[in-house]
């Protein structure tokens, strides 16, 4: 007589709470426009538009930043803030450290993307970057930084390394860090200065130069340092 295996139940999966983000956002947007107690929050419908996420994530940020004390919520009129935030408020701290977490695993995976891709991109791959490179280039003669050209280069830069899954577990941690844009602020004019180095990866993939690739990227990480370490100086206490 046969015997039916021994099963384990399904462990749940981890999902993302996108709520989370959209609480550091409006606790950013409190702070940076320096809104009073009793001033009024953005409407559901406009906070969901500029964060651009559903109006269910809006009602969940909302109803947790009222369980924390931050708002308030009132039936048909809207949410007013209920408590300030301030330079050294805790939700401020935990912003700049759930970043440079995200920031620093990102900065590592794609370290290893680049020394497979100074391996196996081809030369296809290779002149196709360069393409991208200097569309970014152009415009950043101009002032101008380009999101969605930015990642277009590091969604191609991680083709070229030939692995699937490093581009995948990538772009899952730049979705995250982009859902920080709006608490970081504009800040585009850091940003643009990371383009020539973007150029230095091509230069060293199409001389195969682990190295020179890594030393250039690591500027670029240099410079996303810089935007933390901005927020950091807005939320940190000035001494008396």
């Amino acid at each position: 007589m046969s015997t039916m295996p021994i099963t384990q139940s399904f462990k749940p999966i981890a999902k993302d709470s996108l709520y989370e983000k959209v609480t550091d956002a409006i606790i950013s947007y409190i702070y940076r426009n320096g809104l009073k107690i009793g001033d009024k929050l953005p409407g559901e419908r406009q906070l969901a538009q500029e964060l651009e996420v559903g109006r269910n994530s809006v009602r969940q940020g909302l109803c947790q930043l009222e369980e924390n004390g931050i708002i308030t919520r009132m039936v048909g009129k809207g949410a007013f803030v209920k408590r300030e935030v301030t330079a050294d408020s805790v939700e401020l701290k935990l912003m700049r450290v759930d970043y440079q977490d995200l920031l620093e695993i990102k900065i590592n995976i794609e370290e290893l993307a680049i020394k497979r891709a100074v391996e196996h991109a081809t030369d296809e791959q290779i002149a196709r970057l360069r393409e991208i490179g200097e569309e970014l280039n152009t415009l950043a003669k101009a002032g101008t930084f380009s999101h969605t050209l930015d990642k277009k280069f590091h969604t191609a830069l991680l083709e070229c390394a030939g692995s699937p899954t490093l581009t995948q577990m990538v772009l899952s941690l730049v979705d995250s860090l982009d859902s920080y844009t709006k608490v970081l602020g504009n800040v585009s004019d850091i940003w643009v200065k990371t383009i020539p180095f973007h150029l230095d990866i091509v230069s060293a993939l199409e001389q195969r130069q682990v190295s020179y690739a890594i030393a250039a990227h690591q500027y670029i990480y240099h410079y996303d340092m810089e935007v933390l370490n901005g927020l950091a100086e807005k939320t940190e206490p000035k001494a008396n």
